[in-house]
Order: structure tokens, then C-alpha cells, then sequence
């Protein structure tokens, strides 16, 4: 079982995180399954945008905990572990069309720095954001990045020490969300949003999103 569940809207693929039971935390095997899902949407001609969602009570509660204790004295899986948590963070930047996520209930570490990697985060009105790695004695090092492309060293560094949780209008105000709706029309909205953004050709708007990031060979 991979705990993602792949549908098409119209034009748009919808990707959602299906392991609602443990709030969708992320497995090594589930973060293969989705970074599969999403190069499979890159390339499929009659896609035009991409929406990440989660099933349950909550968008994503990061990484699965379990998983890393059991094997935190395997340095080499834990290098493995980093390189493809790594690889999903940086996946929806490399693809040439647009991908929103609607964000329900926590979005928390691996899973609030996965929403952020979109090119538009939609929140309900009583999501929360937040980076509680320090709170467990884990260095949030793979969060600071996603952190840092929005906010000031600073804030952001506030952030990440205190693990706090970042309420919608907060993170609205200081652009680590696009947009905040009412729950029941979260998902249409991250829809339209996805929509919305689909007017270049892939190859221009994969051109854009280096030219916005500020990336060299755009």
C-alpha cells in the first residue's frame, strides 16, 4: 500500500495523501509513490495543473516517526531518507505546471514545508502551519529552506526554534499562504487557484517559477 490515491478533475490531477489513521505522515515508500504521481502528471499532455490533498482529519503531519526511530542508527538510510525527503520538497518547483495544495487541519514539519513547495498554498479557515521539530529534539534542518524562501532569516528562525503553530491569518500575512476560505470550499478554491495559473505553455511557466525563486539559468 502506497497511501496515495491518484483522480482527475477536468484538467487537473488531484494527488492526495491517503493514511488517514496516522494523519498522513509520510513513509519513505509513500514519498516514492508521490513524487511517481507527480512526474506521472508532469508529463501526461492533458494535464494542465496539479492539486495536492489529504484525506482524514488533516493535510499532513510531516514525517512518520516511527519509521525514523526504528532506523536512526542506520546512517546510511537515514542519508537515503534525507536525499528523498529532499527530492519531494523541491519536486512541485521543477515541475512545468502549476500545483496548489489545499491544506485542512495540521500541516506540520515535512508536511507544512510540502505545502509550502507549491506554487499556491490554499488554507482553510482553521488549518494550522507549523515546524515542531525542535520540540522533539530534531534539527528541522530539510524545513529551513522551505522557511527561507518566504520569510526573513529571522522570522523564520523564530519560527522553527519555538515549533509554535502558525494560524491561518498569521500565516496568510506573512505569505507562507496564498489564500485562506471557508473548509467547505477549500478544495474548489485550490482548484480554481491551480486553474488559474495554467495559462503558459509548461516550458515558460517552468521558466517563471526559476525566474521568481531568482535562480541562475532561467
Amino acid at each position: 500500500m502506497t497511501n496515495i490515491l491518484t483522480e482527475t478533475r477536468d484538467n487537473v490531477r488531484v494527488i492526495r495523501l491517503d493514511r488517514p489513521e496516522k494523519r498522513n505522515a509520510l513513509t519513505g515508500p509513500m514519498i516514492e509513490a508521490l513524487l511517481r504521481a507527480l512526474e506521472a502528471a508532469a508529463a501526461e499532455e492533458g494535464i494542465a495543473a496539479i492539486l495536492l490533498a489529504g484525506n482524514g482529519a488533516g493535510f499532513c503531519a510531516g514525517a512518520d516517526l516511527a519509521e525514523m526511530k526504528a532506523l536512526r542508527d542506520d546512517p546510511e538510510w537515514m542519508a537515503a531518507r534525507r536525499a528523498l525527503s529532499a527530492r519531494l520538497l523541491e519536486a512541485p518547483g521543477r515541475i512545468g505546471k502549476p500545483v496548489a495544495a489545499a491544506v485542512h487541519g495540521k500541516a506540520l514539519g515535512a508536511g507544512a514545508a510540502l505545502a509550502l513547495a507549491c506554487d499556491a498554498t490554499v488554507l482553510a479557515e482553521e488549518a494550522t502551519l507549523g515546524f515542531p521539530e525542535a520540540r522533539h529534539g530534531i534539527l528541522p534542518a530539510l524545513m529551513a529552506p522551505a522557511l527561507l524562501r518566504h520569510l526573513p532569516p529571522r522570522r523564520a528562525l523564530e519560527l522553527l526554534a519555538t515549533g509554535r503553530d502558525i494560524p491561518p491569518g498569521e500565516a496568510l500575512a506573512l505569505g507562507l499562504a496564498t489564500s485562506v476560505v471557508p473548509a467547505a470550499s477549500l478544495e474548489a478554491a485550490a482548484l480554481a487557484a491551480a486553474r488559474g495559473m495554467a495559462l503558459l505553455p509548461p516550458g515558460d511557466l517552468l521558466r517563471l517559477k526559476r525566474l521568481c525563486r531568482g535562480e541562475d539559468g532561467a
